[in-house]
């Protein structure tokens, strides 16, 4: 199967015992093989779990907690993978429709495409805001302060748009560096979805929203909970990093857009 060959897919977990049965439920019921976890450092059950599962030999354990995009790159490199997409998922998601090989068709057909991501349904069946535009400094002070919540921000109709949430991200080989790292490792958590796709403007490619299928995605919304909260200090650090990293070209690139 072309499509199987193709696609490694990544899946981080910490402590995430009480979701990613399904998740693998529906890897089984697709006939995904090519699924490699990272247990980050996990005190549940999350590491039984993967052990009884068919993808026990695809397992990552670490003993220490590291950033999101360290632990996705450390599965790239542990497993030595080389395939033409990358396929991040976030181990509280799920799916009932084969949204993999629909992603996969699509780029397949349009190499503009550098990212593709499917449209994202909270556990309820309500619409879950995943399909972004660049964020302006106003909008982060009110997010980190608390006033704005991922269900008041605004879906962008697509197909092409600015960035999609890195819990579902299809990403293209290409963009994998020679370091074998795929996100920026500076990123401890947050922001790390938006760089590269960010990136990917920056190298005359488009990030697509695909209206045609779905996943399920149980978000948190951890660093929203409290402004003192450490994964509030991290979105606020990977923030800085950012416009460090970006700078200018950031900024011009969002006023083009308005």
């Amino acid at each position: 199967m072309k499509r199987e060959n193709e696609i490694s897919i990544l899946v981080v977990a910490h402590n995430h015992g009480d979701s990613l049965g399904k998740l693998i439920e529906s890897f089984i019921k697709f006939e995904y093989r090519q699924v490699y976890f990272c247990d980050a450092a996990s005190t549940d059950n999350t590491l039984e779990i993967l052990l009884n599962s068919p993808y026990k030999e695809n397992i990552l354990k670490k003993n220490i907690l590291e950033g999101f995009s360290k632990n996705n790159n450390d599965l790239i490199r542990h497993f030595n993978l080389s395939t033409s997409y990358f396929l991040l998922l976030n181990p509280d998601t799920f799916f009932d429709t084969d949204f993999i090989s629909t992603l996969y068709s699509l780029m397949e057909k349009r190499a503009d495409i550098g990212i593709s991501a499917p449209t994202t349904y909270y556990p309820n069946g309500n619409l879950q805001i995943t399909w972004k535009r660049f964020p302006d400094f106003f909008q982060v002070i009110k997010k980190r302060l608390g006033f704005l919540k991922a269900e008041n921000e605004e879906q962008m109709l697509g197909p092409e748009i600015d960035w999609c949430l890195g819990a579902c991200m299809l990403i293209r080989s290409s963009f994998l560096k020679e370091s074998r790292s795929l996100l920026d490792e500076r990123y401890r958590l947050y922001c790390e979805d938006i760089d590269i796709c960010f990136r990917v403007y920056q190298e005359g490619l488009k990030v697509y929203g695909v209206k045609e299928t779905y996943i399920y995605h149980s978000l948190q919304e951890k660093s929203s909970q409290s402004i003192f909260s450490k994964y509030n200090l991290w979105n606020v650090s990977s923030i800085i990093k950012f416009i460090v990293k970006w700078n200018i070209k950031y900024f011009e690139s969002i006023n083009k857009k308005k």
